[in-house]
């Protein structure tokens, strides 16, 4: 009986490991435009794929998965996707809660900015700032390409693959 029992305690253990380390892998990274600013002037050869987005923001939610598809796809090449939440910092929770509830994999930041038009001409002078919006861009290759619509899966995976190292 008591080792019924140590195998047990061994294993509720063991899931609370993995759930913590899900968790963990799970977050949600609260930036001011300059940390943008920085990953935008970035001299790497990396092509960053950069999503602005919202939870309520129907459009936006429709094309996740697709960006969830080039993280997945090349994980483990030069290509990083970063979905930027434009919710209020004030939502924090509800943006943790929706990226756990859709398993986001892909770096999540949530901008900790009040005044968009503080920011949005400096970053890209065509952006109206509607969402959803992508920019694609590898500094070191002095490529660059901004989209302001919904992107279709083929879309977003066309750009990817036409701005890969």
């Amino acid at each position: 009986m008591n080792l019924l029992l140590t195998i047990r305690i061994g294993f509720i253990a063991t899931i609370f490991c993995f759930i913590g380390l899900y968790a963990q892998a799970q977050q949600v990274k609260v930036v001011k435009f300059g940390e943008l600013q920085k990953l935008r002037t970035s001299n790497t050869d990396t092509l960053y794929v950069v999503n602005f987005w919202a939870t309520w923001c129907g459009p936006c939610i429709k094309e996740l998965p697709y960006f969830e598809a080039v993280n997945k796809q090349y994980r483990n090449q030069p290509v990083r996707v970063v979905l930027v939440s434009m919710d209020a910092v004030q939502d924090l929770k509800k943006v943790k809660a929706f990226m756990q509830k859709r398993k986001l994999a892909s770096d999540v930041w949530l901008l900790n900015e009040t005044d968009a038009n503080s920011w949005i001409d400096s970053l890209e002078p065509k952006w109206s700032g509607a969402i959803p919006a992508t920019m694609l861009f590898n500094n070191r290759r002095k490529q660059y390409h901004f989209v302001e619509k919904e992107l279709k899966e083929s879309e977003l995976q066309a750009l990817v693959k036409r701005f890969k190292p």
